[in-house]
């Protein structure tokens, strides 16, 4: 048996060539192990610093930054305010306009009623006509020179006052068709108060005692007079458009008027005042 045998069944480690080149080869694979140990070690240090950057960018933020982020700046503050103060102004606004309309239908009822009664009387005053013999009067009465607008019967049915386009007012004797009295135009350049109208007069009304006539007109004028006279007394101003409708309260001497500016105004004739807009 040769000595490197006898060495190697021993387990002593073989001397020369051999020993060498076993020495060669344990290093070169520990050297090769150390290698691939690096290279783990190096990608799992890439690991960490990929993972420790991926979760700094999904981290939660701190109340503080979001806080950051909601708080408003004075500009933002004012204009919020301002729009808050407008919806407010809105709605106060819509509200008013719906007690406006209540109002409204509350006294075109009560204008309603008064004229179906004024039309009532005349329907029955022309039915007594109609009703009596062959051989009775159907009188024409004539005197404007434009159409007439408009006309109203005194409360006792003794006279009848026609108003026109020619801007005149005419009170008629039922009994004879007589004219008792005329209103004429207003004189052109007239200084004071008006003593007529000037424009087409389109509305009348009678106190339901007969004491006050109201005449309206398409210059926004409502002129007060005397029924029994025919005098004129007041002059109620106001509206921004023709007047196109009067009524007296039953019972007293409040007066409404209507205009196409589309509103109501109320008047206390006996005081000569104005009372309120609806």
């Amino acid at each position: 048996m040769s000595a490197t045998a006898g060495a190697l069944k021993r387990g002593k480690p073989a001397s020369g060539a051999g020993a060498g080149a076993g020495a060669g080869k344990r290093r070169r694979k520990a050297d090769s192990a150390g290698n691939r140990g690096k290279s783990k070690g190096g990608g799992k240090m890439n690991e960490e610093i990929s993972s420790d950057s991926e979760s700094e960018s999904l981290a939660p933020r701190k109340p503080e930054e979001e806080e950051e982020e909601l708080e408003e700046t004075a500009q933002e503050k004012k204009l919020r305010l301002a729009k808050l103060y407008l919806e407010q102004l809105r709605q106060q606004e819509e509200e008013k306009a719906e007690a406006r309309a209540f109002e409204e239908d509350q006294v075109a009822g009560r204008l309603k009623e008064d004229v179906l009664e004024q039309r009532g009387r005349l329907q029955k005053s022309v039915a007594k006509e109609i009703q009596a013999p062959a051989s009775a009067d159907i009188r024409v009465l004539r005197g404007h020179q434009l159409s007439v607008t408009c006309l109203v019967i005194t409360p006792d049915d003794s006279a009848i006052f026609s108003a026109a386009k020619d801007c005149t007012i005419i009170k008629w004797s039922v009994e004879s068709g007589r004219k008792l009295h005329v209103i004429p135009r207003a004189k052109k350049g007239a200084e004071g108060k008006p003593s007529g109208h000037s424009s087409h007069v389109l509305c009348m009304a009678i106190s339901s005692d007969g004491k006050y006539l109201a005449s309206g007109d398409r210059s926004k004028l409502i002129l007060i007079w005397e029924a029994q006279s025919c005098q004129h007394l007041y002059t109620f101003t106001g509206h921004r458009d023709a007047v196109s409708g009067l009524a007296f309260r039953r019972g007293t001497h409040q007066l409404y008027s209507t205009s196409h500016d589309r509103s109501v105004k109320v008047w206390n004739v006996a005081e000569n005042s104005y009372v309120e807009t609806l």
